[in-house]
């Protein structure tokens, strides 16, 4: 069996996502599980990132001000000292990487652009390794990519 191709997976995630956003058009407040999020995410993975994600922890559950979250976790932030500054990502200890999606989202459409955004930021701390994987130059690079695909990126 051979791979398919990049050009051919990226279409032919093109074609799910359109059909996808038009089966699930008049959803109004759509609650995805964890298990939705995990499928999206392999094939989000696989056609726009190349499979360069490694596994992450994803859950879906009520979340305060946000509709998604990327979060490295290192050094018990937690605690109001650390060893390190919180406001950058220390690469050279172990980071553990979780995504969480709200339990809510207005649409469908709303529910993957989240999700594809916050996998955007966990290619910045993942891959290129991003200091502060903030919605900077690194980040908006993705927005063509995306809107090729009917998705919007933004903050």
């Amino acid at each position: 069996m051979h791979k398919k191709s990049k050009k051919s997976q990226k279409k032919t995630l093109k074609r799910q996502l359109k059909r996808t956003i038009a089966e699930k058009h008049d959803i109004k407040s759509f609650k995805p599980n964890v298990t939705m999020a995990v499928h999206w995410f392999r094939r989000l993975n696989r056609a726009l990132f190349n499979s360069r994600l490694g596994g992450v922890h994803i859950e879906v559950r009520k979340i305060h001000a946000d509709w998604g979250r990327c979060i490295a976790n290192w050094d018990n932030r937690k605690t109001p000292k650390g060893r390190f500054d919180q406001r950058v990502i220390p690469y050279h200890i172990p980071v553990d990487y979780k995504i969480t999606l709200h339990c809510k989202f207005p649409t469908w459409k709303d529910f993957i652009e989240t999700l594809a955004h916050e996998m955007v930021h966990l290619y910045q701390m993942t891959v290129i390794k991003d200091p502060y994987s903030n919605h900077n130059s690194n980040f908006y690079a993705w927005k063509k990519r995306l809107n090729s695909l009917g998705l919007r990126l933004y903050r």
